[in-house]
């Protein structure tokens, strides 16, 4: 099982379904840290949707644990219904972390990730998509099942006689995933035998490990060829048309992940190693959100355009507010344009400017650095609502709050705090 630095509390995402039900038994086996259940009731299924949420309920009851929940209905056609719940669901588990100063631990399987890998091969996903599951042991939630086969979870539960609940819909066709696992997978070990579930999940493995390969040794690359400047990056065209191919898509990747608001899908990844290679000296071409490739004859250039990078500054008001109280400072925080800060950890004098290439953030609660441009995508901030946007610093320089987005873990309030200072942005 896979496993990362373990925090001191962890939320486990609870459906009541077998797979999550294994992981709280998991959890609260291994001793390591407190455990908080976490479940989202959509009302999807009618009565069956509230006998679920009671069923966690009483599950945690059981195992002594706190419970947080949420019942939201969702509106609307019943087309991307799946992928409206699972926004939901993930905005409702990240607030519950955040909350609880918490890391996230959800239920995914070994048949999880084969389902994954195979959806990704059918949509034509590259060497990255591949590799099934995201599993980032740095910044991403615990997967501590997701080598652990369901049928091994069954057998398990059932021979412990631990209760769990079964949704009829997931034997449905009506989404792929449901497709695959009950109609594509069948067929898959009739003809080739029960094992090639397994292959196809080592498959996932090998490709994780040349997805890591090529990340590493893309990044180290730009390191040494690129240069930077603010909304510019450039790079000698010949040095690049000599990489293997695969190299040369991850290197693109990564720069395009920095610059523009959506991933690069693979078709323009091949555009632009084509234009780069083999186009002509002078030859162009919009990468999105206002960026644009150009070839300077030996030179590839990444460029944005000046609407592409809005200056918006503003003014920062400071008041003493003497001792401030955790659910004061939250009440305050929740206003969007106003923060509180221990004074004694708070270096003035502050400054407000424009967010930048680059940027990075320490997370309350977080352990080290993120990329505002990643936040600012997690979040679901437009694009053109992303770059020139005001952001507050001290005097040293260190971001310390992004109005309206997300604070960070410097001079945090706690019930240690004498004196705490409110920050107001006035645009």
């Amino acid at each position: 099982m896979r496993n990362k630095k373990i925090k001191p509390s962890v939320v486990a995402a609870v459906s009541g379904g077998p797979d999550s039900v294994f992981l709280l038994d998991l959890l609260v086996r291994q001793k390591k840290n407190k455990v908080v259940v976490a479940h989202v009731n959509h009302a999807l299924r009618g009565r069956e949707s509230d006998k679920d949420a009671k069923f966690v309920e009483e599950s945690a009851k059981r195992y002594g644990l706190d419970l947080k929940t949420a019942k939201i209905t969702l509106g609307g056609a019943r087309a991307g219904i799946e992928e409206k719940a699972r926004k939901v669901r993930r905005e409702f588990l990240e607030k519950v972390c955040r909350e609880t100063k918490s890391v996230l631990a959800t239920g995914h399987t070994a048949d999880d990730q084969v389902e994954t890998i195979l959806m990704r091969f059918f949509e034509g996903a590259g060497v990255g998509g591949l590799k099934g599951i995201p599993i980032d042991l740095e910044h991403g939630p615990l997967r501590p099942i997701i080598d652990v086969w369901k049928e091994d979870i069954i057998k398990y539960l059932n021979k412990n006689f631990i209760p769990f609940r079964i949704d009829q819909t997931n034997r449905k066709c009506d989404f792929e995933r449901n497709w695959i696992r009950n109609a594509l997978l069948p067929l898959l070990e009739k003809r080739y035998g029960k094992g090639v579930k397994k292959r196809i999940f080592v498959i996932g493995e090998r490709f994780r490990e040349l997805d890591e390969y090529l990340g590493s040794t893309a990044s180290l690359w730009i390191r040494k060829n690129v240069r930077k400047k603010p909304n510019f990056l450039g790079f000698r065209r010949k040095p690049f048309a000599e990489l293997p191919s695969a190299l040369r898509i991850r290197i693109l990747q990564e720069i395009c992940f920095k610059i523009l608001s959506d991933p690069p899908n693979e078709r323009l990844l091949a555009a632009m190693d084509k234009l780069i290679r083999l186009g002509k000296p002078s030859g162009k071409a919009d990468v999105g959100d206002g960026w644009k490739l150009a070839n300077r004859y030996e030179e590839a250039t990444f460029a944005a355009s000046e609407k592409t990078v809005p200056q918006k500054t503003g003014e920062i008001r400071i008041k003493d507010a003497g001792k401030v109280t955790l659910a004061r400072a939250r009440r305050i925080a929740s206003q969007r344009n106003a923060e509180v800060f221990d004074s004694e950890g708070l270096r003035l004098p502050l400054s407000v400017r424009p967010l930048r290439y680059g940027d990075k953030i320490l997370p309350f609660g977080g352990a080290r650095e993120k990329k505002l441009k990643e936040i600012l995508i997690d979040r679901k901030i437009p694009g053109d609502e992303r770059w020139g946007r005001p952001v507050v610093c001290d005097s040293g320089g260190t971001i310390i709050w992004v109005p309206g987005v997300i604070r960070s873990g410097h001079a945090p309030v706690t019930i240690s705090t004498r004196c705490a200072k409110i920050l107001s942005y006035f645009a």
